[in-house]
């Protein structure tokens, strides 16, 4: 597999290297090697791609022609799919993705399709009937226009999701776009903006890469700049406090996907068969590197006990090493610092007098070279205890108990500062829809289904984040109401 084009910016519809011609080496989690270069771009580099940002907005169509932009997001969608392989082999690559799941690819084509047919049926504008205030009588319409100038700053964890999620509805609401993917993880980004380059009629300045492992230079670069109109992060919560905090200079809006600390509540009436093989492997997906991940499992004292022993069991048979084995289900962590903050909240749990029952070791016994963390189970931890508050991001299964009745399960769930996602395991339906409803987080999955789709909002609440993206209201979020008037 060659890396995608070295070293570059893709800047106002070419390819230009970084100021000084400066770029960073890539590395591979699972052995450390280096699999490319990227563009390390600077101050000026990101000014540039603001400016040509702002100008295509201001001084083009594009906001104003649906019919042109929608022809370009369905090349965009034929020429990602071209290099559908690409994306996902780069996601083991640089992300340590488990090539098993890194074919996510097709679902991040589903939402390109899925804003396709949304620009058609969308309502643009909207008349509303004659009203009469102040003596006038007037006809009215209410009409959506884009926002301007999209910072999309994208984490590691998911980049080419992320990255075409990102852009694609931005793009199709008709606004121009700047994208910042994460350090660890800028080619897939590099793929997608070639997909742009070579297979869409998308204008200059429309859609600009910037790459950086300066986030100093990247992310306060962007925010700083009063030519963007809007910033689309997901990341951590501390940096999405920090864009929100900049963002508030000259009241531009912020759509923030941030953290999370979903619970999994195992009721009595659980069926263990079902729900723990399901609830295990959600929790270990992507090696545990995901924010919806039900990582805190609130269990019934009648199956308290049960569970822990057989939760146990599944997570020492999950498959852990290679992440270009197809029968890996856990793989590396993205950087040595965050199997360091694993290992870090994993031994604070067992020094407070929560038990390890299985895992806890930061390092594979296969491999010398890469980053590991074992995959593992803490039970025993008390409900508001660190490893029960905090986002670990890693393998890391924490079962708390609770001996009451579904609200004690509820509040239990509601404990956190997080809002992301919950999840329920019971037999009863009723019952699991009212504790779902009861759940202040902006998605539940009750028994084994997910809600992820891209026609489904997405987003938290709390510290979890504002606003939403995917479906009609993730779209609504790149568009501004205008209402005009004139004489009935």
């Amino acid at each position: 597999m060659s890396a995608p084009r070295a070293g570059q910016l893709y800047i106002n519809g070419q390819w230009r290297d970084a100021t000084g011609g400066a770029r960073f080496d890539v590395l591979s989690p699972f052995d450390e090697s280096v699999i490319g270069t990227a563009a390390n771009a600077a101050a000026d580099d990101v000014s540039a791609a603001v400016g040509a940002a702002r100008t295509a907005f201001d001084e083009s169509g594009w906001s104003t022609d649906v019919q042109f932009r929608k022809h370009c997001i369905e090349q965009l969608e034929e020429g990602l799919r071209k290099v559908s392989s690409e994306l996902a082999a780069f996601a083991t690559l640089e992300a340590g993705i488990p090539s098993s799941q890194a074919d996510l690819i097709e679902s991040t084509l589903e939402e390109v399709a899925y804003h396709v047919e949304l620009m058609d049926s969308f309502d643009w504008e909207v008349e509303l009937p004659v009203h009469t205030m102040l003596g006038m009588s007037s006809r009215r319409l209410v009409r959506q226009e884009a926002r301007g100038v999209v910072g999309a700053i994208t984490p590691w964890n998911a980049p080419t999701s992320m990255n075409v999620g990102k852009t694609v509805p931005a793009l199709a609401a008709g606004n121009t776009v700047v994208l910042k993917p994460a350090p660890d993880t800028p080619l897939e980004a590099v793929i997608v903006a070639e997909a742009v380059a070579k297979y869409t009629d998308i204008p200059p300045g429309v859609f600009n890469l910037i790459t950086t492992n300066d986030n100093e230079v990247g992310g306060d670069g962007l925010t700083g700049d009063p030519r963007v109109s809007m910033f689309h992060f997901t990341g951590s919560t501390a940096v999405g406090q920090r864009i929100a905090s900049r963002a508030a200079v000259g009241f531009r809006k912020v759509v923030l996907e941030l953290g999370g600390k979903s619970a999994n509540l195992i009721l009595d009436d659980a069926d263990l068969d079902t729900a723990l093989p399901y609830s295990v492997g959600m929790c270990m997906y992507n090696s545990g590197q995901g924010c919806l991940l039900p990582t805190r499992m609130v269990v019934h004292a009648a199956r308290y006990d049960e569970v822990v022993e057989r939760a146990t069991a599944i997570c020492e048979a999950l498959p852990w090493g290679d992440p270009n084995d197809p029968s890996t289900v856990v793989g590396p962590i993205i950087r040595r610092g965050q199997v360091e903050r694993i290992a870090g909240l994993v031994d604070r749990a067992r020094s407070a007098g929560a038990t390890v029952v299985t895992g806890g070791n930061a390092a594979h016994p296969d491999f010398a070279k890469g980053y590991w963390y074992q995959p593992t189970v803490v039970a025993g931890a008390a409900v508001d205890s660190e490893i029960a508050q905090t986002e670990v991001f890693g393998p890391v299964l924490t079962i708390l108990r609770y001996d009451g009745d579904d609200d004690e399960a509820i509040r239990i769930a509601n404990s956190t500062r997080y809002g992301l996602g919950g999840f329920v395991q019971t037999t009863d339906p009723d019952r699991g829809r009212r504790i779902a409803n009861a759940i202040r987080s902006g998605g539940v999955a009750i028994g084994p289904s997910f809600w992820v789709a891209p026609d489904t909002p997405f987003g938290g609440y709390g510290a979890s984040g504002l606003g939403r993206e995917r479906g009609v209201e993730g779209f609504r979020e790149f568009l501004q109401a205008k209402a005009i008037s004139s004489p009935a």
